[in-house]
This record gives C-alpha cells, sequence and structure tokens, in this order.
C-alpha cells in the first residue's frame, strides 16, 4: 500500500494538492493485481487568467451579421479562472504464464471537473473618433464544463530468442459528456529490440494513432528506428531516424493562444559516454 501526495504552488490558484492512493497484490510470482485513485490539475495559463485575442471580426451587411456594423469577436482572460481537475480510477492485473512472456491489462474511468468553457458577454457599441464604429461581441474563460472518460490498456513483452525482444501495446479510450475530446481513441504500438553481432543492437518502433476529430488531427502511422554500437564499456555511438513514414505531421492542438506545429522526419546521432 503505497500513499503520497504532490504539493505545488503557482501564481493563479495557490496552492495545489495531487495525492495519489496504491494499492499492489502479488499472491505469487506470476500474478499481479493493482488498483489506484489519483488527481491531478491542470493549472491556468497567462493567457488564460489575464490574455486578450481577437478571434474574429463578421463584415457588416453579411448573412452573419446584417446589421450596419462590422461585428468583433474576441476572447478574454478570467482572473477567476479555477484549474481544470480530474479524479483517476485505475485498475490492473499482470500475468507471468512463462520467464519469457508478460500480459499486462488495466482499465481507467476519469472524471473531469472545472473545465474551460467559453461564456458569451453582452455586446457593447465601441465609438471611436479616428476609425469606423464596430460592435464588441466579448467571450471569456470560464469553469462550466465537466465530463468523464474510460479505457483499456493492453500489452505484451515477449522474449523471443535470447537477442531479440518484442514489445506490443494497444490502447482504447471514450469520453461521455464531453465537448471537445483531446485523446486518439485507438493507438497501437509494435517495438522490436535486437541485440546483433559485434555488439551491434537495431531497434525498431512503430507507431499508429488515431484521429483526434474535435482538434482536427488526422490518423498516422510513424515508424523509429534506432542502431547503435557499443565501441566498449561505457561508450556507445548511436544513429536514430524518427517518423521515417511523413516528412511532417500533428500530433495534437496545443492549449488556448499556443501556436501549433507540427512533428518533422528527423535524423539525429548521440554519443553515450558513462564513467
Amino acid at each position: 500500500f503505497t500513499l503520497g501526495t504532490k504539493l505545488e504552488h503557482n501564481d493563479y490558484t495557490g496552492f495545489e494538492i495531487q495525492p495519489n492512493l496504491r494499492l499492489l497484490w502479488t499472491p505469487n510470482g506470476q500474478h499481479s493485481l493493482w488498483t489506484s485513485i489519483s488527481r491531478a490539475v491542470r493549472t491556468p495559463s497567462r493567457a488564460e487568467d489575464s490574455g486578450r485575442i481577437v478571434s474574429g471580426a463578421i463584415p457588416a451587411g453579411t448573412p452573419q451579421n446584417p446589421g450596419p456594423l462590422p461585428i468583433l469577436v474576441s476572447i478574454h482572460g478570467n482572473s477567476d479562472f479555477e484549474s481544470e481537475e480530474l479524479l483517476a480510477y485505475e485498475l490492473g492485473y499482470r500475468v507471468h504464464p512463462t520467464d519469457a512472456l508478460t500480459f499486462d491489462a488495466a482499465v481507467y474511468f476519469h472524471d473531469y471537473d472545472n473545465i474551460r468553457s467559453i461564456e458569451s458577454l453582452p455586446t457593447t457599441l465601441e465609438p471611436s473618433p479616428l476609425a469606423p464604429s464596430y460592435i464588441s461581441a466579448p467571450q471569456w474563460l470560464g469553469n462550466e464544463m465537466e465530463g468523464e472518460s474510460f479505457g483499456l490498456e493492453l500489452a505484451a513483452d515477449w522474449v523471443a530468442l535470447e537477442w531479440w525482444r518484442v514489445k506490443a501495446a494497444y490502447t482504447y479510450a471514450e469520453e461521455d459528456d464531453l465537448v471537445e475530446f483531446f485523446a486518439p481513441r485507438h493507438q497501437f504500438s509494435l517495438r522490436s529490440l535486437q541485440d546483433l553481432p559485434r555488439n551491434v543492437s537495431l531497434d525498431l518502433w512503430l507507431r499508429y494513432t488515431d484521429e483526434i476529430a474535435d482538434y482536427d488531427v488526422d490518423h498516422y502511422l510513424v515508424l523509429d528506428a534506432r542502431v547503435a554500437w557499443q565501441v566498449r564499456t561505457g561508450l556507445e555511438l548511436a544513429l536514430v531516424a524518427q517518423n521515417l513514414f511523413d516528412r511532417q505531421h500533428p500530433e495534437f492542438r496545443p492549449e488556448f493562444a499556443v501556436v501549433p506545429s507540427e512533428v518533422p522526419r528527423s535524423i539525429y546521432a548521440k554519443v553515450t559516454w558513462r564513467f
């Protein structure tokens, strides 16, 4: 039985307590059963606290705005914005049917509260002596949303040969009542780790990630490769290639007021010296 907590202070919401409770039962050397309950928070960013972003302008005399003045839509931060909260409940099981094979299974239920929402404020007329007048349609950030998500994770670890190890994993995620679901529904991973002659190792990692429809992120298939040479004890040279199937792709959409980016194909060399 393990009980712990993370204590953190920030300038926006003060002290945050994130406790974690875990229980592990191993009736014998082949079987393990565990469960956990934990709390986590996402503290506000500076933009969520005091930012202002002009999100759009609607010209006058259009179907969206038939009036004589343009409408300026803006999103404002909220100094009373609270941390988003998560209560996570997890249950897992591990079995070793043989010395070379391990299976893991886990299910989880996530309860979210104080999720970020956008609330409309009353419109106002903004006269200007130097520029045309316009209608201001402000919005501000609140914590009026909540929701739930649940899913499962499966994993296998197989020592196929003395010099070859294979790892596979699958994750399924589902949501309930969340307006924006920020996780892919399906994820699959397959890794091959080989110890070749002359102190050379070859690692291949194939990953598939389902689309994130609410964030307009397409599904993608990625292959990473790593070749390493153990020159002598404590000295290793490695060449790593990532994202071999695609020149670049997005993997997520960032938080409020952050410009999105894409993960590019990359190749790099690495020297590790342990002493």
